[in-house]
């Protein structure tokens, strides 16, 4: 793994799925990046990104009380800086309300695309 990423980048993980967050949480602890938080829905999850500022959030869209487009929608006015990714087994693409989106189907390609949108924002070097 490119060692400018290692530790740098925070993770909330938003998904109504305990066993889902889970696999998400030791997945994203093996590939060196800081899970912050798990919330089990968009209400918790705007709790814990307010405490924690993620760097970026793994928001699953069909929730309980607060869907996806609701809660990415109050993540952007408590933590503007976060990279918000849609996860989700509904949605054919790209919501208008993430950055990027990605098929519960391809959770092996979910630690390569965090890292992608984390070196989207690195600065450029020299």
């Amino acid at each position: 793994m490119d060692e400018s990423i290692r530790n740098e980048a925070s993770v909330l993980i938003v998904d109504d799925d305990s066993e889902l967050r889970h696999a998400l949480c030791l997945l994203f602890e093996f590939e060196d990046f800081d899970v912050v938080g798990e919330a089990g829905s968009g209400v918790e999850a705007v709790g814990l990104a307010l405490k924690h500022q993620p760097d970026l959030v793994i928001l699953d869209y069909r929730m309980p009380r607060l869907d996806g487009e609701g809660t990415a929608e109050l993540l952007r006015a408590v933590c503007p800086q976060a990279r918000i990714v849609a996860f989700s087994a509904v949605l054919s693409g790209k919501p208008p309300w993430a950055d990027a989106y990605l098929n519960k189907s391809h959770i092996t390609e979910v630690a390569p695309l965090l890292q992608a949108l984390i070196r989207e924002r690195a600065p450029a070097p020299g």
